[in-house]
């Protein structure tokens, strides 16, 4: 396989990113879709920039939190299909944030919170557009238009870590001139990812050369795809939601346990991609109460195990028979991830984490020194044989239950 570019590398070394969703939608609290799916009026929609006061957006407070959750990037929605931007379009356009109530410049506020907070700002940008009406009468105008507010964006807040595009699938045959696009990009911002979501029927696909990342919208994919042989290196994405809308929709209880986020967070770094997890803010800039409590949740697995999410890659190593349990590297450290353990307890509760509880990894034949769980550091007792290492794993202690725990194995 091809050596990744740096750029590349240093994001795939990131592992967990957030992704905010914010708009005008956000004051409806009917997800990010809803002007579209519920037909409402374009000029009726367009005047809740008059009502978007952005009061409640304490960036660098969304920013710490995403810091404590374990997110080294995040990706926050410049533009959305809506139009609108969330930064002084220099004339482009009149309908963006500093013409609206906020009056404000939110993506600089947010680039300067991430910088602040050693964090890597990422822009989405919205390619597929309700309002600008040269969408549909005249794309290379409008081509054109899309252009220049990505170079707002590249050429006006410093470093960007990366560009996030969304919408092309609407337009699946047309000549989106990519080339000037992303020529833009590496002109100004030479070092950012550039990553275009090919939506949910097209997960993987490379598009352009100029491709950083593939992506893989609600997806759990069994492999990632990597690019072809004597061609770049192309990195991968999952990106998931909390609940079943990117955007604030205040009537959507249907979220995930934290079992399933901490699972796929997990089977993400497995098949050596990336995760992005959604929030949606509500409609005056602040994290909804659900939202903030699953990045804390988040926050408390990574407090244990990060040092196994970042710059770890998969290995070939398998796992026992039936087992989810699966191993990465950081180059001199293994890695074991353990699925399934129970509480260590009392009869009478019936937690079932007591006696020994084997588990086996073929293609292990170096020695192993040491291994131990990375949450309180507990030496295992563990086997080798020839190139088959078996551990007992113990349960988790009585007061504690992370899901998913994880063993370093030292040489």
């Amino acid at each position: 396989m091809n050596v990744p570019l740096k750029r590349i590398k240093d994001y795939e070394d990131m592992g967990l990113g957030l992704f905010i969703h914010w708009g005008l939608y956000s004051q409806l609290g009917q997800g990010e879709w809803t002007e579209f799916i519920h037909g409402i009026n374009k000029e009726k929609y367009e005047k809740l920039a008059d009502t978007f006061s952005a009061k409640d957006f304490d960036v660098e407070n969304i920013v710490k939190q995403a810091k404590s959750m374990g997110a080294k990037y995040i990706v926050l929605t410049s533009k959305h299909h809506e139009g609108f931007f969330l930064y002084d379009s220099k004339g482009l356009s009149d309908f963006d944030s500093v013409h609206s109530l906020a009056k404000r410049d939110l993506i600089k506020e947010f680039v300067d919170a991430c910088n602040k907070y050693d964090i890597k700002p990422f822009l989405y940008m919205a390619t597929y557009d309700w309002h600008n009406p040269l969408y549909e009468s005249d794309f290379n105008k409008y081509l054109e238009y899309l252009r220049k507010s990505v170079e707002i964006l590249s050429k006006n807040y410093g470093p960007i870590g990366g560009f996030w595009f969304d919408g092309n699938w609407n337009k699946k045959d047309a000549d989106w001139k990519l080339d000037e696009l992303y020529g833009t990009i590496r002109k100004y911002q030479p070092n950012a990812m550039i990553i275009n979501n090919t939506g949910l029927k097209n997960r993987g696909k490379i598009i352009n050369p100029e491709i950083d990342a593939v992506t893989y919208e609600r997806g759990t994919p069994d492999s990632i795809n990597h690019g072809e042989e004597n061609q770049k290196y192309v990195a991968g994405e999952i990106s998931l939601t909390l609940n079943q809308h990117w955007g604030f929709a205040d009537s959507d209880i249907d979220f995930k346990s934290p079992k399933e986020i901490i699972e796929n967070i997990c089977h993400a770094r497995n098949i050596g991609a990336n995760i992005l997890v959604n929030i949606g803010l509500t409609g005056t800039g602040s994290i909804p109460t659900i939202s903030d409590q699953y990045m804390k949740l988040i926050g408390i697995w990574m407090k244990y195990n990060s040092s196994a999410i970042y710059k770890t890659r998969p290995t070939n190593i398998e796992s026992g028979y039936k087992m989810n349990d699966f191993v990465l590297s950081d180059g001199k450290n293994l890695y074991l991830f353990i699925f399934d353990l129970k509480i260590v307890g009392n009869s009478n509760v019936v937690l079932g984490g007591e006696g020994v509880n084997p588990r086996s990894f073929t293609g292990i034949s170096k020695e192993v020194k040491n291994i131990s769980w990375l949450d309180n550091k507990e030496k295992l007792s563990f086997t080798q044989n020839n190139d088959m290492l078996t551990i007992d794993a113990t349960g988790f202690k009585y007061g504690t239950d992370l899901i998913v725990r994880v063993a370093k194995v030292e040489f």
